[in-house]
């Protein structure tokens, strides 16, 4: 009998170890991933809402399949799914081999690279675009801080030269885009013209944001951004008048929009959305006749000075 009893307190205890144990070791797959070197990956005994709470993200990892893996590229979260970690580890340039470190500190991850102080310089983007069979290439500034985008006469000329004027420098601000313009006889011009495009807070926010929930889809298609470690996805969906269009996007390192706050783009609707909390650039559009995509994208400053300009109408504006 005290056999027979001894077993059973062993089983008992047994059992309840492994309950308390499997409690512990309950843990979700964190990678570090830097590009051309590959990925350390972890298990993080924190639970994907705690996660998505560091990371000051609703719903973000916890809407994940199962068995997805959160990649840390700097600041920038990804969520990796379907994928061996071989597999992951491969696609940010290492050999396949998965390595495990140890002992890693999640909050004190995104406290050491800066991650809820995203410094959101101004941009200068360089970009490409095809349009009706023309190719052109050409640069403007977005500053993220301010909602606008301006993009130099140098550009502006080489995008769009307008017959008698010889200086044209462009602002999209608040859905409306003003041209200044310098005509041969020096006389300056200052042209404001409505546009669709959405800086800062207004109902279109929330509208866009629904629409892109439900007219755009990941089609699975990934490639890399740049000579970086992250990569671009693309959605299809359509534009307004109903043509197919497709957008890739890739998450933002250094720039984080506020949560209110749906879109910030310039020219060509080339910048930033946000989606479930996360923000991203808009790398590439492709439609009926168009094809825009990002070439280059690095902090930038610009100036310039609005005195001695003239306001011009156009009938109809």
């Amino acid at each position: 009998m005290h056999v027979r009893t001894g077993l059973m307190v062993c089983m008992v205890m047994a059992l309840s170890c492994k309950s308390k144990e499997s409690e512990v070791i309950k843990t979700e797959t964190v990678a570090t991933c830097v590009a051309e070197a590959g990925c350390t990956f972890y298990s993080v005994a924190l639970t994907r809402a705690e996660i998505d709470q560091l990371l000051n993200k609703n719903n973000f990892f916890a809407a994940a399949e199962t068995g997805a893996v959160l990649v840390l590229v700097d600041c920038a979260p990804v969520i990796e799914e379907g994928q061996s970690l071989e597999s992951i580890d491969r696609k940010y340039g290492g050999a396949g081999a998965a390595q495990f470190g140890e002992g890693f500190d999640f909050k004190q991850y995104v406290l050491d690279h800066g991650c809820f102080a995203f410094p959101n310089n101004t941009k200068r983007i360089s970009f490409t675009a095809n349009a009706d069979g023309e190719a052109y290439t050409g640069y403007f500034f977005l500053n993220i801080k301010q909602g606008e985008a301006f993009m130099p006469n140098e550009s502006f000329q080489a995008m769009a030269p307008l017959e008698g004027a010889v200086r044209v420098d462009a602002f999209m601000q608040h859905r409306v885009m003003k041209t200044y313009m310098v005509d041969p006889e020096g006389k300056k011009w200052v042209m404001d013209m409505p546009i669709g495009m959405t800086y800062g807070v207004s109902p279109e926010d929330v509208e866009n944001l629904e629409r892109f929930h439900r007219d755009f889809k990941k089609t699975g298609k990934r490639e890399p951004f740049l000579q970086t470690a992250l990569y671009a996805e693309e959605y299809t969906g359509t534009d307004d008048d109903g043509a197919q269009m497709n957008i890739w996007l890739v998450p933002a390192t250094d720039v984080l929009l506020p949560p209110e706050e749906f879109a910030c783009v310039g020219f060509f609707n080339v910048g930033y959305i946000q989606v479930n909390g996360v923000t991203y650039l808009m790398y590439k559009l492709t439609g009926s006749g168009f094809a825009i995509a990002v070439t280059g994208i690095e902090d930038g400053e610009y100036s310039f000075d609005p005195t001695g300009y003239t306001p011009f109408s156009v009938p109809g504006f």
